[in-house]
Formats: C-alpha cells, structure tokens, sequence
C-alpha cells in the first residue's frame, strides 16, 4: 500500500474541511472591516445586530442609520421640523457560504458565496414591488485567487403618495466581472417616473458602465481610486417647471468621467464630460452641446483630508464652520499648491438658434510655496496664475450675443425711454456688426471665414488678448 499517497490524500481532506472555518474567520473580519468604516464616518453607523458563524456558512444582520438628528441640530434648526424622533435605519441580511468548496443553491468552488439582501418591508406601506424577493439584493463570489463576480438586483416598483404622487421604476439589473486588476460593472437599461398634480418627470433608459480599480473602503470613504464610467440616458421629460407647464425635453446625455492614480507623486487627474444632443422647451432650444472639465494634479493627501473636513462639517453648527473652514486651509492647501494644480475645460460647446459657439480654457497655478497673508489677495493668485483660453464663435452667434449687450445699454439711456421694443432691438442689431469691427480692429477678435475667435493668455501676471496686453485690476506691481 502506497503510505504517502494515504497520507497525502487524507492532509487533503482535512486541509479541504477545516479550510471553511478559516475562510469563515475572513469574512467575519471584513464585515467588521466595513462596519468600522461606516462607524467613522459622521452622522452613519453600522451595527451587528446578529452574526451566526457556522463551519460550512454564516449569517449576519447589520442595521444601518443615518443620524439624521445630529445633522439637523448642527444646522441649528427648530426640532419641530425635524421629520422624525427616530433616526432613519434599514437592516441588511449577509448570508456568505465558505470555500474552497461551497453549498447553496449551487455547489461552486471559491474562498466566499455571498447574498446581501435588504427587505425593507416597512417600505410596503407605500411601495409595490414582487413579493417574492427583497428591495435590494446582491450576489456575488470571490475566487480562491481573489478575483470578484457578482450581480445587482433592484425589482421594478410602483409607489403612491399625498396630493395624487406616484412614482415607478422598471426595476435595475447590474453585473460586476474581474478582468485582470480591474472590476468592469455593466448595467441594463432602467426608467423611471414620477409626478404629481401640478408635476411630472421621467427618466428614460438610464445604462452605465464602470470599470475601477480599488476596495470598497476606499469607495465608502470618498477617496480617490483608479476609475472609469460612462451613463447614458435616452432621455429626460420634465413638465409643470413653470405656470404654462411647458414641457421640457433633453434628448441623449451622457456622462464621462475617469480617475487616473498617480503613485509616484501621490497625484490624481479626474476627467469629467456632460454631454447633451437636444434640449427643448417653452423659452429655450440648444443641441450638440458638451463640456469636458479636467482637474490635474490633485494631492492624494489634500484630497483625503477634504473628504474627511467635509464629513466632520456635517455636523459642526453653521456659526462655528467659517473658523473651521479658515483652519483647514491653513492646514492643508499649501500642500495642493505646491503640486502646481490644473483646472482645464477641455471642451464647451453648443449650438442655439442664434448660432454655435465653442470654447477651451487653461488654468494652472505655478510657483507657489507660500501661503499669501489673506486668501483675498487678488494680486497674488494673479501673479502665480498661468491661463490660455481660446473662443470662438460664428458670426450669427456673435453677432445676437452682441445685440443683446447693446440692447442693455440702449435701455440704460434714459433718451431710450420712448422707444418701443422693435425700435431697441432694431438699433441694436444695427450697431452690433459695428462694435465687432471696432473689437477687430482694436486686435480683441479675430475674424474668421465662420465669424470670429479670440485667444487669451494670462502669465507672470500680465495678460494678452490676440497678443495685445490688457491691464488688470489688481495685477502685481
């Protein structure tokens, strides 16, 4: 008889038996991991009302709150209009099968099986959805190399209310995948409505894609971690915004965003574009509109000591915030100058009936390695600031901007006071190709084959528009 391979065989299968209880050890760490996490965030708690750990599985029901009692008094507000006595809470149930080798619906072999499920069955009262499954819930595993799968369920909902308000969702669906270092979460299409006597809105096939790279505490805390993430929404009705209950219409948005981690510096770059295709109601019309924002150079450190004065704010009362405020600075700002931080619009656009317009700017703030005496010394930003800007516009567009400021100061001009609408608006647009040509030719635009542009440059504190110096008030001597 071949002893070792006995042996071997038998280390094996106690090695595959008592695995589960050490893995059930992790997952208990991690939900006492997350639970302290929430705990040290201001006006959120967490609270293990029950924890069963079995050898093969184990079971916990973690109340959450909001202390929304707390929040409202550092806000000094009367207590009568705080709507509850009671803080707000939702218990949330963690049902987690241990590997390597687990049971459940399935068998499946991984380190953790996990179901979070939240019932929120006091929700019926005033919402319907299947009563066969809870009002959120996520399942999901995690492979004996670490890797993450899981997927997302809200079920579709109707809601009723006063004053005729009903409410109904298709429901959401999400499903998270591993893909190398990276997380990729995809979501299906959902709608949503809502209205009342006097209002409606509806939110028309809402989908999202987000890859990250980071852990959930990092999430749960506010900090920054490597990421991308697209939506898409077909559409958005609002009516009853004003006493005509005009409607209005917002045709393809969608939203980009992407976090770039930069270790060797400790920096990030956060990326963010806004994009519309058509917006239509009572007063107004616009399409192909965009704007593309990138902040650069955020300091890792600054950033979390921000997120954590910010959550401490909530519950500082509103008279003590400005002084705390003013010690934050001190404390922290010069650490994010000195990295020489970028504020960029990459891309503004949009097309009206009056004509298109599109505009890009750069800002940067260099050389810094002080603090100035008063946040207010307008001459010491400028002298560090370094900026370029281009606009440009077609000649309708600018031609219509212009004739609105002359119509301004026509109404100005007390000489205008007998003059009818048509009369103003007719001098104005007649004076405005003039004024252009005068801007032209004093070098402040710059005429195109679509109309005009201009180009402006701030730097050692002084600035140019189309090469020509421009005074500022409050620049450096």
């Amino acid at each position: 008889m071949n002893k070792p391979l006995i042996f071997g065989a038998g280390a094996a299968i106690v090695a595959l038996g008592a695995a589960p209880y050490f893995i059930g050890n992790s997952v208990q760490q991690r939900v006492n991991t997350a639970i302290t996490g929430i705990n040290d965030m201001p006006v959120y708690s967490a609270n293990v009302v029950s924890y069963e750990k079995g050898w093969f599985s184990s079971t916990a029901d973690i109340e959450l709150a909001f202390d929304l009692n707390a929040l409202m008094a550092a806000q000094q507000l009367d207590p009568q209009e705080v709507p509850t006595e009671e803080n707000p809470s939702i218990m949330a149930t963690l049902v987690a099968h241990h590997g390597p080798v687990f049971f459940s619906n399935d068998v499946g072999i991984g380190k953790v099986q996990y179901t979070v499920s939240i019932d929120a069955e006091a929700l019926r009262e005033h919402m319907s959805w299947d009563n066969t499954k809870p009002l959120y819930i996520n399942t999901g595993a995690i492979g004996l190399l670490g890797g993450l799968a899981y997927s997302d369920e809200i079920p579709a909902f109707v809601a009723e209310g006063e004053d005729g308000f009903s409410a109904s969702f298709s429901g959401f669906k999400g499903e998270a995948n591993q893909q190398g270092e990276n997380i990729v979460y995809t979501s299906e299409k959902s709608t949503f409505a809502m209205s009342d006597n006097t209002f409606s809105f509806s939110m028309n096939d809402l989908d999202m894609t987000m890859t990250f790279k980071g852990d959930f505490m990092k999430a749960l805390k506010g900090e920054l971690f490597e990421s991308e993430a697209t939506a898409h929404i077909a559409s958005i009705i609002v009516a009853g915004l004003d006493e005509q209950k005009g409607e209005v219409t917002l045709d393809k948005l969608s939203f980009v965003t992407n976090t770039e981690i930069n270790e060797a510096t400790n920096t990030a770059n956060v990326y963010v574009e806004y994009a519309l295709e058509k917006a239509v109601g009572p007063d107004m019309e616009a399409s192909d509109m965009a704007l593309g924002l990138a902040i650069n150079n955020l300091e890792l450190d600054f950033v979390k000591a921000y997120q954590e004065f910010n959550n401490n704010a909530l519950t500082v009362p509103a008279d003590q915030l400005g002084d705390k405020l003013k010690g934050f600075v001190q404390d922290n700002l010069l650490s994010q100058l000195q990295v020489e931080p970028e504020i960029n619009i990459t891309k503004l656009k949009a097309t009206v009936p009056e004509g298109s317009f599109t505009a890009q700017a750069n800002t940067k703030l260099v050389g810094i390695t002080a603090l100035p005496g008063t946040m207010e010394d307008v001459a010491y930003w400028i002298s560090h600031l370094l900026a370029d800007a281009k606009i440009s516009a077609d000649k309708a567009f600018a031609e219509s901007m212009t004739s609105g400021y002359m119509m301004g100061q026509i109404l100005a001009n007390p000489q205008a006071q007998n003059m009818t609408a048509e009369e103003i608006k007719a001098a104005a647009d007649q004076q405005a190709p003039m004024m252009l040509n005068a801007f032209a030719e004093q070098g402040f635009l710059k005429i195109t084959e679509q109309g005009y542009e201009t180009d402006l440059e701030f730097k050692d504190g002084k600035a140019t528009v189309n090469g020509t110096p421009v005074p500022l008030p409050f620049a450096p001597q």
